[in-house]
């Protein structure tokens, strides 16, 4: 699963993250890092992705939290599946009742609505929220009263539970499941266009589906402020996520978003003793430039597009 934290604003076309994502779980506690032994794969989103989740390892990428097109927060998210279509506004006509997710095994809330189509109530919207107790990441959805009007790009306040972009938009933090200051990014359904640019990408187990703008984390694309970032089979523009202090060479890490631009998030470094994974740079498989003598340039994605095939990372090789 991956998750994966989000992004702050620049000259706006939010780059989503993310959108993460990204959904883009809370960060593992773990041993520290030092040189960075072989472990098993990470998550990312928006965790792995709002990202909050694990990172991916190998070739996963984090799936995660998501960013915006130009200036997108991203957040921490898992990876699943999605629906909805993104709308700024809520339908009259929605059905009372609604489903998205079923009960999900660890126990967590099950979701009300679906973000993409937004069908609540008249009045209402349908928004992420956190429903695990001590959560750090969105993973259900519920409907809450319309209580602000921003839309994709604009600065806008989270608060537990809810915030006050429009019907169709979530406000992302550094993290997903983080009240505070963020930026509106656009919710989407899966395989159908996003209305701001971007690609819709399911994080947090499908309970945030957000619209990312993709990237190549060799050259770090991304809007002032955010990095490139693993999120399912594909590279997002996020905002960094890492706690302080933390995010460098062999640190551990647990989000999309875990680890500074340059880097990413994987088990099986030399020297990583933590389960979620470790940061560890971006590489060119062409051009091997790993400094660790343990580690070899790998591929960073199970199934990456075209443009993304010669991206590795630096890990111990199998």
């Amino acid at each position: 699963m991956r998750r994966f934290p989000l992004p702050r604003p620049a000259a706006f076309r939010p780059s989503l993250l993310a959108p993460a994502l990204w959904a883009w779980a809370a960060m593992a506690a773990v041993g520290g890092c030092g040189s960075k032994v072989d472990a098993g794969e990470t998550n990312a989103e928006y965790g792995d992705g709002d990202g909050d989740g694990g990172s991916s390892s190998g070739s996963s990428g984090g799936g995660g939290s998501a960013s915006n097109s130009g200036t997108g927060n991203s957040a921490s998210t898992t990876v699943g599946t999605s629906a909805g279509t993104s709308m700024s506004t809520t339908d009259d006509t929605a059905a009372d009742t609604m489903s998205f997710i079923g009960q999900p095994d660890d126990g967590n809330v099950e979701a009300m609505c679906d973000p993409g189509l937004q069908d609540c109530p008249k009045g209402q919207k349908c928004t992420s929220f956190v429903s695990t107790p001590g959560g750090r990441t969105v993973d259900s959805t519920h409907c809450v009263d319309v209580s602000g009007d921003h839309v994709f790009g604009e600065e806008c306040t989270r608060v537990e539970g809810d915030d006050d972009c429009a019907a169709g938009f979530f406000c992302m933090t550094d993290v997903s499941g983080h009240t505070g200051m963020g930026i509106c990014l656009e919710f989407c359904v899966v395989n159908q266009p996003c209305e701001n640019g971007g690609e819709c990408f399911p994080f947090n187990d499908g309970a945030l589906p957000l619209c990312e703008v993709t990237c190549d984390p060799l050259v770090q694309d991304c809007t002032p402020g955010q990095g490139c970032y693993a999120a399912f089979n594909n590279f997002v523009c996020a905002v960094p996520g890492a706690p302080d202090g933390m995010g460098g060479d062999g640190d551990p890490c647990a989000t999309i978003q875990g680890c500074s631009p340059g880097l990413i998030c994987r088990t099986g470094t030399n020297g990583c003793a933590s389960d979620s994974g470790c940061c560890t740079p971006v590489c060119d498989l062409a051009d091997d430039q790993c400094t660790d003598p343990a580690e070899d340039c790998i591929q960073a994605l199970d199934d990456p597009p075209p443009n993304l095939q010669g991206v590795g990372y630096c890990g111990v090789p199998a």
